[in-house]
């Protein structure tokens, strides 16, 4: 019985979200769903906004590629940075620009 319960916690050591080598990758998922939220604001917002859209998304790419070298385990967080940027951009597009659908 307690050799099975050290073959069981040494196999969840080995297995398991590791984030050095997977992160990088999650960022760049999470900036392809940034663009797409950024692409869809077509939908209300004039083709000036999506470009703002875009360029917000420009910085907050740089910083997770620079993270995906130097710190892979946080550029998995970096894109969740780019949502309230985003939301802002919107809000000032919606309340100032008089965006609407």
């Amino acid at each position: 019985m307690i050799g099975s319960t050290r073959r069981r916690r040494r196999r969840s050591r080995r297995g398991g979200l590791q984030l050095d080598r997977s992160g990088p990758w999650i960022g760049v998922v999470g900036l392809l769903v940034l663009l797409w939220l950024a692409l869809s604001t077509a939908i209300y917002a004039p083709w000036w906004g999506v470009v703002l859209h875009l360029l917000v998304l420009v910085p907050i790419a740089v910083w997770t590629s620079r993270w995906a070298r130097t710190r892979p385990a946080a550029s998995t967080f970096v894109p969740l940075a780019g949502l309230p940027a985003l939301a802002v951009v919107t809000a000032l597009g919606v309340g100032l620009g008089g965006w609407s659908a």
